[in-house]
């Protein structure tokens, strides 16, 4: 015959209860402090690792690969905030720890062996869903959205190649060159960029100065750093939570709320659902609705197989009134 739930648990008072939530709170907030001050000495390599998407799309259509800092704290902010969430990303596992050592004495060994089940899926799930999303959707909406407006254009006049009109020549260059001169200026293609060289600290060598130019579209695209990645993050938010669908399903499968035939049966009623998840967790386009819909009712396929493939019976195992 199985334990019953642990007797400390069962004797513990509230009082004692609260000082237990107490400490697991505290040892939760710990580890997330210093990781925040040492992922944001390292903030720079993970800014740059959000904005590739970005920089991709942008070069791929010969727009200035640039994000704007519109207020002096701005990037410093920009920089906080994504310590602070990669922190409590890598913190993670050390906190759902902490939780289940407040809720595991309360629990019987079947259910145990539930959270057992459940926490690891949930946990694929999230990387899936956001490795999806970094990889593969993002840079699809980036593309859509960069198109969209850079289909706005002002009407330009062609001219025939023929002699020079100006004795100023500013070549236009596919490579960077490898030698030049302080105040030295060429076009940059296909970026469409101005480049003039100028002298850097380092002696002896040169750097650059970029100036974007317009190539003929009414509406200059211009990304903010802060609003960038605050879409970002919400959108891996979303999706994060959105992939567990499979997981919700397969317990609602266990506690009988929910059976593999009424999920057939009522797809047309779960895919309007899913439909309007996906309006609320994109931005406000049907391209990218579509994409965030195609793999949600993927997962929902998913959860009814799991219903099927993992019953109850086979991760409970014998109750532990038995």
């Amino acid at each position: 015959m199985d334990r019953e739930p642990q007797k400390d648990a069962a004797i513990m008072s509230i009082g004692d209860h609260i000082e237990d939530l107490r400490k697991r709170i505290i040892w939760s907030i710990i580890p997330p402090l210093p990781l925040a001050v040492l992922f944001f000495l390292f903030a720079d390599p993970i800014v740059r690792w959000f904005l590739v998407p970005l920089y991709n799309v942008l070069d791929k259509y010969g727009l200035p690969a640039h994000v704007q800092v519109l207020s002096p704290p701005e990037f410093l902010m920009v920089e906080m905030k994504i310590a602070i969430g990669a922190a409590i990303l890598v913190a993670g596992p050390w906190i759902l720890y902490q939780l289940w050592k407040f809720v595991s004495p309360g629990l019987h060994n079947h259910e145990r062996r539930f959270v057992y089940f459940l926490i690891p899926g949930s946990v694929i799930l999230c990387v899936a869903g956001l490795s999806l999303m970094y990889y593969i959707m993002l840079p699809l909406i980036l593309e859509f959205m960069v198109t969209i407006a850079g289909g706005v254009t002002v009407q330009t006049e062609l001219i025939t190649i023929g002699d020079s009109i100006s004795t100023l020549t500013i070549p236009v260059l596919e490579e960077f060159p490898s030698v030049a001169s302080a105040g030295d200026v060429w076009v940059k293609m296909p970026e469409g960029v101005l480049e003039i060289a100028i002298p850097a600290s380092e002696e002896g060598m040169l750097e650059t100065l970029q100036l974007p130019m317009n190539r003929g579209s009414l509406i200059s695209q211009q990304f903010q750093l802060s609003s960038y990645l605050g879409f970002v993050l919400l959108l891996m938010f979303a999706i994060g939570i959105a992939f567990q669908l499979p997981m919700v399903m397969l317990l609602l499968g266990w506690l009988h709320i929910v059976t593999p035939a009424w999920l057939r049966k009522n797809r047309k009623y779960a895919l309007l659902v899913l439909g309007i998840i996906s309006a609320m967790i994109t931005p406000q386009d049907v391209v990218s609705m579509l994409m965030m819909l195609i793999p949600l009712y993927l997962l929902y396929e998913l959860g009814i197989a799991l219903i099927v493939w993992v019953p109850v019976s086979s991760v409970a195992g014998k109750r532990d009134d038995e």
